[in-house]
């Protein structure tokens, strides 16, 4: 299933001490939702990513629930060494999580992804170059046609 990355998804998965900076930090004086942007390059990232190998969700900013544990590990590396104040809470295994992330992202190629639904799959793109010609149009097929 493809879900929304959305500051909500991340917010959801650490401990109510670190949403609630986060949301402090991103949401500073004069400052736009800094944790919609991160969400927003991050769901790009991976799904440029995913192109590669698989058709992706239609609706901007869904990535697969498959990837999300490394999806959030991403999202949270981003929020935690943007934001002011929040590069304390980068312990080891939390930037080993992110190097795992990488990891998975760089090898998307060697998993299985499930293909979002019918009605929100991304339309495949040509790459504009002609596809190789079986016959001459205005002769008979090769085929028998």
């Amino acid at each position: 299933m493809w879900i929304q990355l959305t500051p909500e998804t991340l917010l959801g998965s650490i401990t109510g001490m670190e949403a609630a900076r986060l949301r402090t930090a991103a949401l500073g004086d004069g400052q736009t939702d800094a944790l919609s942007d991160i969400a927003a390059n991050v769901a790009e990232e991976w799904r440029g990513g995913l192109r590669r190998v698989t058709g992706v969700d239609s609706r901007e900013g869904y990535v697969p629930d498959e990837l999300l544990v490394h999806i959030l590990a991403d999202f949270r590396y981003r929020a935690f060494t943007r934001l002011p104040g929040m590069s304390e809470l980068l312990d080891d295994l939390r930037v080993k999580e992110w190097d795992r992330a990488n990891q998975v992202r760089d090898s998307l190629n060697k998993i299985s992804i499930q293909a979002p639904e019918a009605d929100y799959a991304e339309e495949a793109s040509a790459s504009g170059k002609p596809g190789p010609a079986i016959a001459d149009p205005e002769t008979d097929s090769i085929l028998g046609w």
